[in-house]
């Protein structure tokens, strides 16, 4: 009977011993799930997303049927995987992705609040871009036509829009800056070309001018010497009019005596 009892104490001593063990080990395992948790929320608030997502796996090792743990750990990769494509300036995906991240519950609500504010800061973005797209591709077709100035008017509104210089804008900043100088390269060779032609229309004016002068001036100077030959020319017609006349009455004596040369002819008869 004494064995008996003996064997009974000491079996219920170690029943006690390995539950006091098992309740002590569950405590610490709790203590140090709790404690990983936490960290998890002083990581998030810090944006050290790698350590939350480290401490929350953590976690899981210690309780892996934690519902809160799975699902923060979810929200921490889902919202690194929208800051992965906010770098890759996919916009549209890492809207989509905060959306979903700000979804899930239970969550980590540091994180909550932020994936709800890159969501509506990337739905801005996003309608500011496409304002700036439609203004570049209207810019093209014009630059494609040949209406250079009016290419340029709409790159000016891009290019002083607001928050243009943010990161978000800066492939569309860069594309309308390399197509106004293209505008502005091609313009300035159309302004030489025009510049130039000017040149040359007022030189043939000059040349025109200058040969119009030229011919009035040989018109002036032929009239004039036809004035000066003509008049000596009417003087001596009249000089040889006077001449004839005087050479006329000259000859009548000279018929005269020829008329009365026979006349001493007679008188020997």
């Amino acid at each position: 009977m004494k064995r008996w009892m003996f064997w009974l104490i000491t079996a219920i001593v170690v029943a006690l011993v390995f539950v006091g063990f098992g309740y002590t080990k569950k405590r610490e395992t709790q203590k140090q799930f709790d404690n990983l948790m936490s960290q998890a929320i002083t990581n998030a608030q810090a944006a050290e997303y790698k350590k939350a997502e480290l401490n929350l796996q953590n976690a899981l090792r210690k309780k892996p049927d934690d519902v809160v743990a799975k699902q923060r750990l979810e929200q921490v990769k889902l919202y690194q995987e929208g800051l992965a494509e906010l770098k890759q300036d996919d916009y549209e995906q890492a809207q989509l992705t905060f959306r979903s991240t700000a979804k899930i519950s239970p969550s980590l609500s540091i994180l909550t609040q932020r994936a709800k504010k890159k969501d509506k800061l990337l739905e801005s973005v996003l309608k500011q871009r496409e304002k700036y797209d439609n203004l570049y591709n209207e810019a093209i077709r014009l630059t494609e036509i040949g209406a250079y100035s009016q290419s340029n008017e709409n790159l000016v509104q891009i290019l002083d829009g607001k928050n243009i210089d943010e990161k978000y804008y800066s492939q569309v900043r860069k594309d309308a800056r390399e197509l106004q100088e293209r505008n502005n390269s091609i313009l300035e060779q159309i302004r030489i070309q025009n510049q130039q032609a000017a040149i040359r229309r007022q030189r043939e004016q000059q040349r025109q001018e200058e040969t119009r002068k030229a011919q009035q001036a040989a018109t002036s100077s032929a009239s004039s010497t036809e004035n000066q030959n003509g008049e000596p020319k009417k003087n001596d017609d009249k000089n040889n009019g006077q001449d004839n006349v005087k050479n006329g009455s000259e000859s009548k004596p000279e018929t005269n005596n020829s008329a009365t040369e026979p006349q001493p002819n007679n008188e020997n008869k």
